[in-house]
């Protein structure tokens, strides 16, 4: 049989979900195996960003990438198109030209110039939430620099309850948990926590902490910050009151994470701007 194009797979795997609960479902397209990486707190511009990009592209290229996931803090400073070359254009041009599809969320920084906008049509983020099926995989989008915004969690509970995907991961920028700078948010853990209790979400991706932070299983969920993709690094601390060790950290290395899925387990593997492996983790549909 005839090898698959890259792009007639990316179509076969990936689909917006906007308006239509379910109109992604496996029931509706085939749910083959994937690979995405994860990377936050990048869009600087400088040379650790380009080592990170380049990290990047020489472990994908013996490995599937069907998706680039960032979890804010795209565009240093202030998310000006001014600064679009160096922070995205030349250090992640090859993603542009490349079947990858780019599921992006905002960060404080990328906000501070037409509230987002310039941002979310670089990225082409449908809104300030939204939610992308890419194969097995259901990603809901949120800005977290208001959780709060009315029909935010509303939204996002319901997306959740009609989600037939076999992984649920959420990708926000501000941490529910952190040990570093800008320790756990108490307005996340407040809106989001009530709103996926019971939902089956698997994953939460955050950045904000310019570290690697891995938390959990907690209440069945994982959560990692993973903001080392480019901006100068901040140091893992003690953990505040309520906020658990993480099972695992790391605040000297830049890094991204990288994670495959299929329809019965998901495996992310931590990797530093060397191409050296700084954390492994596994889920199971039979652990959560």
């Amino acid at each position: 049989m005839a090898e698959v194009s890259a792009r007639a797979r990316l179509l076969l795997v990936s689909c917006w979900v906007l308006i239509v609960p379910g109109a992604c479902s496996p029931d509706r397209q085939p749910q083959p195996s994937i690979g995405f990486v994860v990377i936050g707190d990048f869009g600087t511009g400088e040379a650790a960003e380009f080592t990170v990009s380049s990290a990047i592209r020489s472990w994908v290229r013996e490995r599937p990438l069907d998706a680039l996931v960032t979890v804010g803090d795209n565009v240093y400073p202030d998310g000006s198109p001014s600064e679009f070359d160096g922070a995205w254009e030349r250090p992640y041009g090859w993603v542009d030209d490349s079947d990858v599809a780019v599921v992006a969320s905002l960060g404080n920084h990328d906000i501070h110039t037409d509230d987002g906008k310039p941002v979310m049509d670089l990225f082409g983020m449908p809104d300030r939430w939204y939610r992308r099926q890419v194969g097995p995989v259901d990603f809901f989008v949120l800005d977290a620099s208001d959780l709060s915004q009315e029909g935010q969690m509303d939204w996002l509970s319901s997306a959740l309850t009609s989600s037939t995907a076999a992984w649920q991961v959420l990708v926000f920028h501000q941490p529910a948990y952190s040990c570093g700078k800008y320790e756990s948010k108490p307005g996340a853990q407040r809106h989001l926590l009530p709103a996926i209790q019971g939902k089956g979400v698997d994953l939460v991706l955050n950045g904000h902490d310019h570290n690697y932070q891995r938390f959990g299983p907690i209440d069945g969920v994982t959560y990692v910050v993973t903001g080392g993709g480019g901006a100068s690094l901040y140091p893992v601390d003690e953990c505040g009151e309520g906020t658990p060790d993480p099972v695992a950290s790391n605040d000297d290395d830049h890094h991204f994470l990288y994670v495959t899925a299929d329809s019965s387990s998901m495996e992310g593997t931590t990797v530093d701007a060397a191409g050296d492996v700084l954390d492994t983790f596994e889920l199971s549909q039979a652990t959560g």
